[in-house]
């Protein structure tokens, strides 16, 4: 049992953190409560303005050496710059990511947003790497060559214990860290209750029509909600820098998530309750990194989002229309005919003969890429699996890996324990993430549009985590090596070629099954409820059944996509569920234009097809001009800036595909 001042410390140790979370949860709340979609780049807009401010620091020579008043003066300067790029970055997402798509769709600025997320990251990494800040002369492994960038700074603040000689040790830093948090929560409060741009917030955040026939600009309101929103991020990345001496590493889409779990829990537009959700998240995380494992707090954390939201997404103190979403069907997908083109038939016929006739001409040509063909043919049928689940029944899902990840997983047990049939492995594989499927599909039944997305991102994150927390049952980083070749009715599919072939095959079926469930009854049962889901109910359509067959049906293709992965390329981990494989298979299948069986499967040809063997190709060509100095290593080659190239694909996409609309 943990002594009083154990507990007492980690109460500290948990609220200073928590400090951090609600300074984020406040500009989460605030921007979400106006425009009632979520930010995904708002996690690295907060990344990469700590890296602003650390940059700044190291730029002014910031330490305790200093004279008190240069030190001063220069945080105050600190603090000012993170506010203002932390704001214009964020006046500039919602001018890039939501103007262009409001009145239209209400998912296209989360995918939009999503885009930006990798631009954003991908500037992340750039900027860290061209940080010159490792020790001059320090010892290096390879002469010549320097170790990975050091952007940590010095302390600023004094370390000494304010309580004086007690055993209980807070530090200037952390009480400055909690004030700040106070001091902007109350500051939001009074500036939303008491001056007119609040009132307006709060007038559009609960009905922007009526605000708007009152004499309410919401186009005006909301930028500027985004502007206070990213001066809080400048203010949250300020804080942290200055408590963790360094800047966020862990930037992406999903890294926002603990932010609006804490805007959940303290309630839709209030920042007081976001405030205390806040620290209620900090102290929690901090027993739970005590009394259990530090590697299972963020578990804990996505787990008691998706409660949240499944439970009551108003949260506690938050309006009630935060969780009303409308049901008619969103501009970024398509509604798909129910009928066969002659086209579309002539185009997929000209395709399987270029599949079938492609390992001669390989092998003819030189060119050897038939495994990255291979894995080319399992991304097709991933993007058909979730072609279903978004083209056709209306649904986002930003976990979908989990299902690839799950077939992948089940047949690499199967295969190295039982040694069965990859007939049986597959119906296996497809079995079980179809049960996972019907899971998703069950919890989320009452979610609609970007809270359904936000479950669904977490629901990835979870399972991501806790594959890796799990990996002593598996390997290190729930990795398995070494698993065997399909064996098909007693014949090992061990060549390049007969591998190809399998995949092929099961391409094949998938697109008639596809073209046939399109024009079944399930079909148009998943199109009218994606129309409007109160239309299709009046007829006789149960929604919410269709809703969880097309949950089902598309993680069982995905299911099937994951053994063929485990099984050709004899290896899986952690990665298969990652947030990167959900985010390119929404990519293949936007690209090609959602609810076109032809589309989903070109939209994947071009983006895996750039992804496997454009750059590569153009790697090794850039390479041989390459200059020597090793600062213009990994992170300006083709490879390096794959984030970039990924996310204004995605974000021009969405652009022009909710325009034509």
């Amino acid at each position: 049992m943990p002594s009083l001042d154990t507990i007492l410390q980690l109460l500290i140790i948990g609220l200073t953190n928590g400090a951090v979370i609600a300074l984020n949860a406040i500009a989460v709340t605030v921007i979400y409560g106006t425009v009632r979609t979520l930010n995904l780049a708002y996690g690295d807009i907060f990344a990469l303005t700590t890296i602003i401010i650390t940059s700044m620091v190291s730029a002014l020579g910031l330490n305790l050496a200093v004279a008190p008043l240069t030190l001063l003066g220069g945080l105050l300067l600190t603090l000012a710059g993170g506010v203002l790029f932390g704001a214009g970055l964020n006046w500039a997402v919602e001018r890039t990511a939501f103007a262009p798509f409001r009145g239209r769709s209400k998912l296209a600025p989360l995918m939009a947003t999503l885009g930006l997320s990798f631009v954003l990251y991908q500037i992340s990494l750039i900027w860290r790497y061209f940080l010159p800040n490792w020790l001059p002369g320090e010892h290096r492994s390879v002469p010549g060559v320097p170790e990975l960038p050091r952007d940590r700074i010095p302390e600023l603040l004094p370390t000494f214990n304010v309580l004086g000689e007690a055993r209980l040790i807070i530090t200037p830093k952390e009480v400055a860290v909690m004030a700040l948090a106070v001091a902007c929560a109350v500051g939001v409060w009074l500036f939303l209750q008491r001056t007119r741009t609040g009132r307006a917030i709060r007038a559009i955040s609960q009905n922007e029509e009526l605000a708007h026939i009152v004499g309410v600009n919401p186009a005006a309101i909301i930028r500027r909600a985004f502007l206070l929103g990213g001066a809080l991020a400048g203010v949250a990345a300020f804080a942290f820098a200055l408590y963790y001496t360094r800047p966020f590493a862990n930037a992406g889409a999903q890294s926002g998530l603990i932010a609006f779990a804490a805007a959940i829990l303290g309630g839709i537009g209030n920042p007081l309750g976001a405030l205390l959700a806040g620290l209620l998240l900090g102290v929690g995380a901090a027993f739970s990194d005590y009394f259990l494992l530090a590697q299972w707090t963020p578990v804990l954390t996505q787990a008691l989002l998706i409660g949240l939201l499944v439970w009551r997404p108003t949260g506690f103190g938050g309006d009630e229309g935060a969780g009303a979403v409308g049901s008619e069907r969103d501009a970024v997908a398509i509604t798909p005919s129910a009928q066969r083109s002659r086209t579309e038939s002539i185009w997929l016929t000209v395709a399987f003969i270029g599949f079938l006739l492609y390992p001669a001409l390989d092998q003819a040509l030189g060119w050897y890429r038939l495994s990255s063909l291979t894995s080319i043919g399992i991304y097709v049928l991933l993007a058909l699996g979730l072609n279903i689940l978004l083209g056709w029944a209306g649904l986002l899902d930003f976990g979908f890996a989990v299902s690839f990840g799950i077939g992948g997983y089940v047949a690499a047990l199967l295969a190295t324990q039982a040694r069965i049939e990859f007939g049986l492995i597959l119906l296996a594989s497809a079995s079980a993430a179809g049960i996972f499927g019907a899971f998703n599909g069950a919890l989320t039944r009452r979610l609609r549009s970007d809270y359904l997305a936000i479950v669904t991102l977490a629901l990835g994150a979870l399972a991501q985590q806790s594959i890796v927390n799990l990996s002593n049952l598996m390997g290190e980083g729930g990795s398995i090596a070494a698993v065997p070749p399909p064996v098909l009715l007693g014949f090992s599919l061990n060549t390049p070629p007969a591998r190809y072939y399998l995949v092929v095959a099961l391409i094949f079926l998938a697109v008639l099954a596809s073209w046939r469930l399109l024009r079944s009854r399930v079909g148009r049962a998943w199109r009218a409820s994606s129309e409007d889901e109160v239309a299709a109910e009046s007829v006789g359509v149960n929604v919410g059944r269709y809703r969880t067959l097309a949950f089902v049906v598309s993680a069982a293709l995905a299911g099937c996509a994951g053994a063929l992965y485990a099984s050709i390329f004899t290896y899986i981990d952690a990665g298969a569920v990652d947030f990167r494989i959900s985010a390119m298979a929404l990519a293949m299948v936007i690209l090609g234009g959602a609810g076109s069986v032809p589309g989903a499967v070109l939209g994947t040809v071009l983006l895996a097809s750039y992804d496997q063997i454009l750059i590569p190709a153009l790697g090794a060509f850039l390479a041989q001009f390459q200059a020597g100095d090793v600062r213009f290593g990994s992170a300006l080659d083709a490879r390096g800036l794959s984030y970039l190239n990924f996310g204004l694909a995605l974000y021009f996409t969405v652009l022009v595909r909710a325009r034509r609309k």
